[in-house]
């Protein structure tokens, strides 16, 4: 009882989804762009404002504003391929193929946090303590505070802070360090910061906190970014129906072979507005 079509718009839409709403990058980035084919994008921000000394006697020069030099190409291309037997699919009566999309899209979207969140070397600026990575145990995390103070110090020297909310996307220690630190407070409303937005994303001290289990570790330093909401990063993706297809019967088997694509591609268009955040390899000490 083989299936000789399914439904890519369900697959194509499912995926693109978690690939919107269920990254730290589809909700950091700025996803307001414009696709040329299917390999590249253009951000459709405006440059800079520049300022000058006003003459009176000579005529004002007007700058036409211009996204020509931040244009987004694919740097990201990952597909899946699946054998789904005829009995799944009879046994399932059509559940089968949601299940195996929402599967999909989770582990593109993985793949896609851990190229974005690997690009931290694009990012504008370093943040770290003198020249030591933070490091919060169960006795400093009364440091998290002065964490995000001096964090948001850093945004504003880069005259970023102004142009949206902040955020910051740390490891799953961090994110321990807050709860550490709130969970210690003598004020049962300290306790209920964190309640609203679960542990994946919430609100503390003016930022928006992500934590994910993405963050790239170079050496002894796990890498975190900051900046500000949809700004200064740029993600564009690409996932139709026609990139998803079933090819047919799998030759000596009861099945049908289905396999799917999404293509990606992110830049750091504003160097000042994205932060590398260097926190240790360790950033919650049990003991």
């Amino acid at each position: 009882m083989a299936m000789t079509a399914i439904q890519q718009e369900k697959w194509a839409s499912t995926i693109d989804v978690f690939l919107e709403t269920m990254t730290v990058a589809g909700q950091v980035a700025d996803t307001n762009l414009v696709l040329e084919g299917s390999d590249k994008w253009h951000i459709i921000t405006p440059t800079d404002v520049s300022t000058f000394a006003v003459n009176d006697a000579v005529d004002i020069t007007y700058s036409e504003t211009t996204d020509s030099d931040t244009e987004v190409t694919k740097n990201f291309d990952q597909g899946f391929g699946l054998i789904v037997p005829d009995t799944v699919k009879m046994q399932s009566q059509g559940a089968w193929e949601q299940a195996y999309a929402m599967n999909g899209a989770y582990q593109l979207s993985s793949d896609l946090d851990v190229a974005f969140l690997a690009n931290h070397a694009s990012a504008g600026t370093d943040f770290d303590e003198a020249g030591t990575d933070w490091q919060f145990t169960k006795d400093t995390c009364a440091e998290i505070p002065a964490f995000f103070a001096k964090l948001r110090k850093h945004l504003r020297d880069q005259k970023v802070d102004g142009l949206g909310m902040p955020y910051i996307v740390g490891p799953t220690g961090f994110g321990e360090a807050i709860d550490t630190y709130v969970g210690g407070r003598e004020s049962a409303y300290g306790d209920q910061v964190l309640l609203a937005g679960g542990q994946r994303a919430f609100t503390f001290n003016g930022f928006r906190v992500f934590v994910s289990n993405n963050c790239d570790t170079v050496s002894t330093t796990t890498h975190g970014l900051s900046g500000v909401m949809n700004y200064g990063y740029a993600l564009g993706k690409y996932t139709s129906p026609q990139t998803i297809e079933n090819v047919g019967r799998a030759e000596g088997r009861w099945a049908d072979l289905i396999r799917g694509r999404t293509a990606a591609g992110y830049k750091v268009y504003r160097s000042a507005a994205v932060v590398d955040v260097e926190f240790n390899s360790t950033v919650v000490a049990t003991s």
